[in-house]
């Protein structure tokens, strides 16, 4: 096997089509892992930033509900000047006395307080349903940010998978090169016939499309992967695939991990949310039943003069009372929306207990999909060294002159597809371990034991 992986002396041009496509890169590549990956998309991504500022209002909102509760003061500030002041006259005997009733400069000021006491429990309940969208708006961004983490990460192993299938594709290459020159050899000993030449120069030349596509591909996945995290798509990237742990000692129970989805799931939680909102939306929708309770104060203050002056002439009032509103008809109006936004909650609780049921069977499909690409990367692994060894086999047994030409292609040929196999077994292990982990929102490596 060692003679199979000495570098042989291929055509110039087809060694830098090789180096191309292996994604050589230059110094000023960008290395870039999975983490990197999972943090650069979080930075770029257009809808994750969005819901990010879902939650900035929705803490506003917040805000604007607990003034409800606050009292409000305002203060207010008038001028008046009059031009023509009006006048009435008075009879005095034979003649008239002219009488002003105003000055020509009016100045006046109020502040009004008003504090809610009692709206039928409209206001605190407000700030409690604003409090609810924010959490719900919370959660919608922990929604986002996961499925674009499992996005990232998901495009950076497919990307990883395209070089590994054109690392697969260059063995062969170099395999067949190499039976090539043995053939050759062989050949020009008289020890095999011209047919047998001819295939092995198939063989090869049958190679060189396919890589030709792998290279394609290579570039292909890297450009997705770098327009998703908001990378320039003419910047060279160096992926630095990690390995990986196969390793399922630590996986939790199936009823554990479905437990830990119900409670962490932010679908789950927003669905929870959206049904406690709808049911204090049936509080508020109630209130109007009821009479509202308000305080309200005001002090007023007025000057009057001739001159512009405010210092002549001054007035001061000051009232406080309680104002009463009880609503007596409205047509029925109170009564529907009161059903309406009964309606909506259990429309919600609906949706927030069908969201169980589909959590529970996204967590154990992952879960299983997860068991079935261990056993397959197993599998793949032995069955790659039982290949690696029949083609060591078959090239000895050809090279001492025993053994024939087709049982070394068929030997490369079995290589090769182990090879292939065992590179897609490695992603859908990753892309396995990718969707439990968002499934249930923890990593599978913690403490736990196996079903």
């Amino acid at each position: 096997m060692k003679k199979l992986l000495q570098t042989r002396r291929w055509p110039r041009g087809i060694v830098c089509a090789l180096m191309l496509g292996a994604g050589v890169s230059s110094p000023a590549a960008t290395r870039l892992t999975v983490d990197e990956a999972r943090r650069l998309a979080l930075e770029h991504n257009r809808t994750y930033l969005a819901a990010k500022e879902d939650v900035s209002k929705a803490e506003a909102d917040v805000g604007k509900a607990r003034a409800g509760a606050l009292p409000r003061l305002d203060l207010n500030g008038r001028y008046n000047r009059t031009f023509y002041i009006p006048s009435f006259f008075v009879a005095t005997g034979d003649s008239a006395m002219e009488l002003r009733t105003g000055f020509k400069n009016s100045f006046g000021a109020t502040l009004s307080l008003r504090q809610s006491i009692w709206k039928g429990g409209r206001v605190f309940t407000a700030m409690k349903l604003a409090g609810a969208y924010r959490d719900q708006s919370v959660e919608a961004a922990n929604q986002v940010r996961a499925d674009v983490e499992l996005q990232a990460e998901l495009l950076f192993y497919v990307s990883v998978l395209q070089k590994a299938r054109l690392a697969v594709l260059e063995k062969s290459f170099e395999a067949a090169s190499y039976s090539l020159e043995v053939v050759e050899k062989h050949h020009s000993q008289g020890l095999v016939s011209e047919y047998e030449l001819l295939r092995a120069r198939v063989e090869k030349s049958g190679l060189q499309p396919q890589l030709l596509q792998g290279q394609s591909e290579v570039r292909l996945s890297e450009k997705k992967l770098k327009s998703f995290l908001g990378i320039d798509l003419g910047e060279e990237i160096d992926l630095i695939d990690s390995p990986t742990d196969t390793s399922l000692q630590s996986l939790p129970r199936l009823e554990q991990l479905t437990d830990m989805a119900l409670a962490e799931r932010p679908e789950q939680r927003r669905a929870d949310l959206m049904a406690e909102i709808r049911q204090k939306a049936i509080r508020v929708a109630r209130a109007d039943y009821y009479p509202s309770i308000e305080a309200v104060s005001q002090y007023d203050w007025q000057a009057q003069s001739d001159a512009f002056t405010l210092d002549e002439n001054i007035s001061r009032s000051f009232t406080a009372g309680v104002t009463v509103s009880l609503p007596i008809f409205a047509g029925g109006q109170t009564r529907g929306t009161v059903s309406q936004a009964t309606a909506d909650y259990n429309q919600a609780r609906l949706v927030a207990l069908q969201l169980r049921d589909d959590i529970r069977l996204e967590v154990e499909e992952a879960y299983d999909r997860l068991i079935q690409a261990k056993k397959m990367l197993d599998i793949q692994g032995e069955t790659i060294a039982q290949a690696d060894e029949g083609l060591r086999i078959a090239n000895l047994r050809y090279e001492s002159g025993v053994g024939t030409q087709l049982e070394v292609l068929s030997a490369q040929t079995a290589l090769t597809e182990a090879r292939r196999v065992l590179a897609e077994a490695m992603y859908s292990f990753r892309e396995a371990k990718a969707r439990l982990k968002r499934a249930t929102t923890i990593d599978i490596e913690v403490t736990g034991s196996n079903r």
